[in-house]
């Protein structure tokens, strides 16, 4: 499993907490197979986490549940790129990715 599959079907899924569990679940998985980019998958997959431990047991707009996905999504799109990036310039996405998510982010 790679990051872009993960991520594509996370892009394909539904917006439910479900779908933020599996995306969770698999980018953590990831961790251990590819341990050199560990950080960037921690980053989204501790956002995905946290919306599940705030939102799984409640009834949530669908249109703030679309937005939630959305702001994963475009994390998701950063970090993919960055893959392909030099080490200095991946490591810049993601502290760039991990700043936005915690000065930026408040829904989850």
């Amino acid at each position: 499993m790679t990051f872009k599959e993960i991520t594509e079907r996370f892009a394909h899924s539904e917006s439910g907490s479900d779908s933020f569990k599996l995306f969770f679940k698999e980018a953590f998985e990831l961790m251990k197979a590819d341990p050199d980019n560990a950080g960037l998958y921690f980053v989204v997959g501790v956002a995905a986490q946290t919306y599940v431990i705030k939102y799984e047991d409640q009834a949530v707009d669908p249109e703030f549940a679309d937005r939630a996905k959305a702001t994963l999504e475009g994390f998701n799109s950063r970090l993919l790129q960055a893959l392909d990036m030099d080490p200095l310039a991946r490591l810049r996405v993601l502290g760039e990715v991990a700043v936005e998510y915690e000065w930026k982010v408040d829904a989850f």
